[in-house]
C-alpha cells in the first residue's frame, strides 16, 4: 500500500488518473500549439474538430469536446435537466455572492443554519446587511454531531425556525463540512406545503460526487458546487447549477446586474459563455487549465453509492476506541461519508489543529483537523484493505 493514507478529500481531493493524463497532454499542447487557429478550434470542439487529433500525444485530452459538452457531462453527474443553464467560474466565492444578491433579490429572511460553511455565511450576512434583510441562523450542530437529533426532528426544528422568523428563503449545506446529512429535498417539500418559500440556495461542494444527490427533483433555484474536491479534478472550478425553470429569469437579471456593476468579473465565467454561444472570446487571458481536467475527471467519477463508505465508517468507528479516539456519530440518516473522531486524552484535545495535522501526516494519515482535538477522516469510495485498517489503526494510536 502506498506510505500515505489520504482521507483529506472534503478538503482536497486527490487527482484522479484521467485528469493527470489531460494535464500532462495539455501541457505538450501548449509547448507545441500556443494559441494558434488550431488551439483555438479545438478549445471549441476538441481534437476531432481540428488535424490535432492524429497526434498520439495529445490523447489525454480525447474527452474535451467544447464547453457544450463539458457542461451536458456535468449535468449527467447530478441529474440536471438539459435545458437549465450550468455557470463555470474561477471562484466559487464570487458564485456565492451571486446566489446571495438572488437570495436578497427576492427574499427579506434568509434561513440559514450553524452547519453552513463560515465562509459563505459571512459573504451572504454581509449581501444582506446591504440590502436591509436579515439571515436567520438556527443551531443544529451540536445535537446532530451527537447523535441527540433524528432526520424527522430536524425537519421539524427547520420548519418551525423558519415559520417563527417568518423566513421566505433558505440556503442550506447539503452535507455540512462537518459530516451531517441534510435532507434538504424533504425539507423544502414540507416548507412548501406551509409557506411561502421564494428562493433556495443549496451549497453542494461536500455533496457532489460524494454522497447521491438528483437536481432533476427541482427542490432548489440555485445549486453551488466545485471540481476540487470529490470529483478529483484537482484546480479549483466553481460550479453554479440553475435548480427549476421558475428562476431563470431571476437569476439571469442578477448576474446582468452584477455584470453591468463589476461585482461578477470572473473571466472564466465571461470566457466560458461566449465560447459556448459562439462569440468572439475577446476577453482577457484565463487560467483554462480546470476545464479540461474537470472534463476528464468525471470520466473516473464512480456512481455515488454509499455502500463501500459506509463499510468503511463502521471499520474507523469500531477500531478508533481502542485506540483513543471517539467518534461522533449522527442519526443514521444524516450521516455522510466524513467521520469526526474526538480525542479522548485532554492532553491531545489542547493540541493546535496544525501540528495535530502534521503528526498525524508524519504517522502516515492524512486528514483535517480542528480545535479540541477533532479530526476528519473523509471516507474511500472503495473498502478499506486489511493493510489499510492497520496503516489508520497505528497512525490513529501514534498521535492519541
Amino acid at each position: 500500500m502506498p506510505d500515505l493514507l489520504y482521507l483529506d478529500t472534503a478538503r482536497f481531493g486527490l487527482t484522479s488518473p484521467t485528469a493527470q493524463r489531460a494535464e500532462r497532454a495539455l501541457n505538450t499542447l501548449a509547448a507545441a500549439e500556443g494559441n494558434s487557429a488550431y488551439f483555438e478550434r479545438f478549445m471549441r470542439h476538441g481534437l476531432k474538430a481540428c488535424p490535432l487529433t492524429a497526434e498520439p500525444r495529445y490523447t489525454g485530452l480525447e474527452h474535451w469536446a467544447g464547453i457544450g459538452e463539458l457542461k451536458q457531462s456535468l449535468r449527467a453527474l447530478v441529474g440536471h435537466r438539459a435545458d437549465l443553464p450550468v455557470l463555470v467560474a474561477h471562484r466559487s466565492a464570487l458564485l456565492m455572492k451571486l446566489a446571495a444578491q438572488a437570495l436578497l433579490w427576492t427574499c427579506r429572511n434568509v434561513l440559514v443554519t450553524d452547519l453552513g460553511w463560515p465562509g459563505y455565511h459571512t459573504l451572504l450576512r454581509h449581501e444582506a446587511e446591504r440590502e436591509r434583510r436579515s439571515v436567520t441562523t438556527l443551531e443544529l450542530r451540536s445535537d446532530a454531531l451527537s447523535g441527540r437529533l433524528s432526520e424527522a426532528e430536524l425537519i421539524d426544528r427547520v420548519t418551525r425556525a423558519y415559520g417563527l422568523g417568518r423566513c421566505d428563503g433558505l440556503f442550506l449545506s447539503a452535507v455540512s463540512n462537518w459530516g451531517v446529512r441534510l435532507p434538504v429535498e424533504r425539507i423544502v417539500r414540507r416548507l412548501e406545503a406551509t409557506h411561502r418559500v421564494w428562493f433556495v440556495v443549496v451549497d453542494g461542494a461536500q455533496e457532489f460526487c460524494h454522497v447521491p444527490g438528483q437536481l432533476g427533483a427541482e427542490y432548489c433555484d440555485l445549486y453551488l458546487t466545485g471540481t476540487h474536491k470529490w470529483l478529483g479534478a484537482h484546480h479549483p472550478m466553481g460550479l453554479g447549477f440553475y435548480g427549476r425553470p421558475r428562476s431563470v429569469r431571476t437569476i439571469d437579471a442578477v448576474i446582468e446586474n452584477m455584470t453591468t456593476t463589476d461585482d461578477l468579473d470572473d473571466p472564466l465565467l465571461r470566457f466560458s459563455t461566449l465560447l459556448e454561444t459562439g462569440a468572439p472570446s475577446g476577453t482577457e487571458t484565463v487560467n483554462l487549465v480546470p476545464l479540461f481536467t474537470a472534463r476528464a475527471a468525471i470520466v473516473d467519477a464512480r456512481p455515488q453509492s454509499m455502500m463501500s463508505r459506509a463499510e468503511n465508517m463502521r471499520v474507523v468507528t469500531e477500531l478508533a476506541p481502542s485506540v483513543g479516539w471517539k467518534p461522533l456519530l449522527p442519526d443514521p440518516l444524516l450521516r455522510s461519508g466524513i467521520l469526526l473522531l474526538e480525542a479522548e486524552r485532554a492532553s491531545v484535545r489542547s493540541i493546535s489543529p496544525d501540528i495535530l495535522r502534521s503528526t498525524l501526516r508524519d504517522a502516515g494519515v492524512s486528514a483535517t483537523t480542528y480545535e479540541g482535538g477533532l479530526v476528519r477522516l473523509s471516507m474511500p469510495a472503495t473498502e478499506f484493505t486489511p493493510a489499510e485498517r492497520e496503516h489508520l489503526s497505528r497512525a490513529l494510536h501514534t498521535v492519541a
